[in-house]
């Protein structure tokens, strides 16, 4: 952060204007932009802005959400900081900080003295012509008019340069070969060489300064290695060796990662669990899962799949609502993640009759991107693995890997289906979501919207 931080000595302003940081996962990068956040905010310029971004509100506010948990937990920030629903505010200063989405028209007219954007890789799509892009346009624009301003992101690898990242990663590249000059231009990219043998310890150390900190156990990347098997190191090559890989087309988990997943015991009733609903009308399945909050068990509530054989097959809503209900009275649930397609009245009326233990997520890519990598690392780590039930393997299994880090079916009239997968990406996302508000009460309470 120092060096990030570092002033011209010729103007007193900070030598680079923006940055782009380059991790692999378990690095700290939350940390690093709350630092950086709480820092601009108590010592930065009178009047500041500070943003943390993201291609997704949700995502955005885990940097805003971890920040204000500093505060709360710290008496010296709580007398300088106040925290409020969607905002932090030095009134002594009339500095503010606030968490962005991906959209851009939002952001213009914002003059930031610093911006955050978090997980650059899953701002994907061509230049200027996706929400994500726009945003990162109009943050850039407006702080420009600010001497003293810094636009920095933080993120992991992705599989494609044609973006947004990949073009400042390239020219990134470029300032530290010397080939172009751009002295307001801060790159640092840990990535192992690509000719380096992923299963070698020495290689990971290249690509992980925490491993060479002392902060990340080695045990943590030999467990995923280990789970790999024969299959690809696709995953393991961008999360953990920071990697350029192409994920699109493969499996999205091998047979492998989900075999070597399985629990023999489902889960118990009267288990605290959280939920995950995907629902359709006629075409796709409907489905309903649970995961055990404390085993990481994933069980198949219910599941309506279409009968190919009757051209005028719907789901039963009466039977839908039923399921939701007999899985409230069986378990203890804390959270239900639903989406909300096609399902919008039903979702309102279970979020009122549960109340705040059913929350709204529509399944765009910017949101689910993120929930599925971390889907898929819980795997590979055996945190999470499915009950005995064929119905979610077969669902799982289905699924190939998108260029964002999602999913989707094999071909878009595959009879193939992954509904239930996205049901249990979605219960997973809410036991983070969980355990994460568990621990840290005063967390909650900043995050929840």
């Amino acid at each position: 952060m120092d060096r990030l931080l570092e002033l011209d000595p010729a103007t007193g302003l900070l030598r680079y204007k923006r940055a782009v940081i380059g991790v692999p996962r378990k690095q700290g990068k939350s940390l690093l932009g709350t630092s950086l956040a709480l820092e601009h905010l108590v010592y930065g310029p009178d009047g500041g802005q500070v943003y943390s971004a993201a291609s997704d509100r949700q995502q955005a506010k885990i940097v805003f959400g971890e920040a204000a948990a500093q505060v709360a937990n710290s008496p010296e920030l709580s007398r300088l900081i106040k925290v409020y629903r969607d905002a932090m505010e030095v009134p002594s200063k009339g500095s503010v900080y606030r968490a962005l989405s991906a959209d851009g028209r939002r952001a213009h007219g914002l003059a930031p003295s610093l911006v955050i954007a978090d997980e650059l890789h899953a701002w994907s799509g061509s230049y200027n012509t996706t929400r994500d892009e726009e945003l990162w346009d109009a943050l850039t624009t407006g702080s420009a008019d600010r001497p003293e301003s810094l636009v920095v992101g933080i993120t992991t690898a992705g599989g494609n340069t044609d973006t947004l990242l990949g073009r400042l990663y390239e020219h990134g590249r470029r300032v530290s070969k010397g080939e172009v000059v751009d002295d307001a231009y801060g790159f640092w990219w840990w990535e192992a060489p690509e000719d380096a043998d992923p299963t070698d310890p020495a290689t990971w150390r290249i690509a992980n300064p925490n491993l060479v900190e002392g902060l990340l156990d080695e045990s943590t990347l030999k467990a995923a290695v280990a789970s790999a098997g024969s299959s690809s190191f696709a995953g393991f090559q961008r999360y953990h060796l920071n990697q350029w890989v192409r994920l699109q087309g493969q499996d999205f988990i091998s047979p492998f990662h989900y075999t070597e997943a399985k629990r023999v015991d489902s889960i118990p009733e009267g288990a605290t669990v959280c939920a995950g609903f995907d629902g359709s009308v006629s075409g796709d399945s409907t489905g309903l899962v649970a995961i055990d909050v404390e085993t990481g068990t994933m069980s198949v509530i219910a599941v309506w799949e279409p009968d190919l054989q009757d051209p005028d097959w719907t789901v039963d809503r009466s039977e839908v609502n039923a399921a939701v209900e007999a899985m409230f009275t069986k378990y203890n649930v804390k959270m239900l993640w639903a989406d909300p397609s096609f399902y919008e009245p039903d979702v309102l009326d279970w979020s009122k009759k549960y109340r705040r233990r059913v929350e709204r997520i529509p399944p765009t890519t910017q949101r689910m991107a993120p929930l599925a990598q971390q889907f898929v690392a819980d795997l590979v780590a055996n945190e999470i693995g499915g009950d005995q039930d064929p119905r979610l393997e077969r669902h799982v299994l289905n699924a190939v890997a998108t260029e964002s880090g999602s999913f989707r079916k094999e071909k878009k009239a595959s009879p193939r289906k992954v509904d239930l997968l996205a049901c249990a990406i979605l219960a997973n996302g809410a036991r983070h979501a969980t355990k994460d508000r568990q621990s840290n009460p005063n967390k909650q309470r900043a995050t929840i919207l």
